[in-house]
């Protein structure tokens, strides 16, 4: 009986420094036992790819594949997941939560933005403005003016939409970005989505950011660096705050 105590004890013990949960099995093969790790003890994870094959969840839920068809259709050359998963106990109006959160577009301004090129913060957005809001069909719409250096003024359209199961967002540029006077990105080619879904006991945080810009040499550093981490920054940023 003793020996059945202490092997529980031990094996107790092991669970308890193990995973905090398994994964939903919608998450594939292309995630690294590292990031399931990481996944799988609640923390953001994030994938820079260099394919929408390389999309770490596979089918299982509408709102993600909606998210991933869509960036699908942008043809991205720069692209990357932001990924978490949390219990859904505790978080039961997790929707509503992030809604709340996310379409405070003024709050964009002052997101804090690590900038690896000068080693310091700076602000993700300058500023932003919202010049239209409407509700029509389940579906929030606004229109925005954000400005992100070095690109200066982004025209944004924003849509959000959500249920007590999921929540989705997406923010669309709709103008041409330029840099250095060359065009980076033309208007509707650079989108970040976010879907919430409920797996179970659990939630999938999953933001995707896409950008179909010229991948040529004397540009791509600069286009990954200023696009991507910002991109990055703003969906991990808000998964911070549930």
């Amino acid at each position: 009986m003793k020996k059945f105590k202490l092997c529980s004890m031990i094996l107790s013990a092991a669970l308890a420094c193990g995973s905090v949960f398994a994964l939903p099995a919608s998450f594939n093969s292309k995630l690294s036992a590292a990031e399931k790790t990481k996944l799988e003890k609640g923390q953001v994870l994030i994938r820079n790819l260099k394919s929408v094959k390389d999309f770490c969840i596979t089918g299982g839920h509408a709102k993600i594949s909606e998210a991933q068809e869509l960036i699908k259709s942008i043809k991205p050359a720069y692209l990357a997941e932001v990924v978490q998963v949390i219990p859904y106990a505790g978080n039961e109006k997790l929707p509503e939560k992030i809604s709340g959160l996310i379409m405070n577009v003024s709050s964009y301004a002052g997101i804090p933005y690590w900038s690896e090129k000068w080693q310091k913060y700076f602000d993700l957005y300058t500023s932003a403005e919202i010049k239209s809001s409407t509700y029509s069909g389940g579906v929030q719409t606004v229109k925005a003016d954000l400005v992100m250096e070095p690109f200066g003024l982004i025209n944004t359209t924003i849509t959000s939409q959500k249920s007590s199961e999921w929540y989705y967002y997406v923010s669309t540029n709709d103008n041409t970005l330029k840099y250095s006077g060359f065009t980076i990105v033309k208007p509707g080619k650079m989108k970040s989505v976010i879907a919430v879904v409920r797996d179970g006991d659990k939630w999938i945080l999953y933001g995707i950011g896409g950008v179909n810009a010229p991948d040529v040499f004397f540009l791509h550093d600069r286009v990954e660096t200023s696009f991507m981490n910002r991109i990055k920054t703003f969906c991990s940023f808000f998964f911070s705050k549930l």
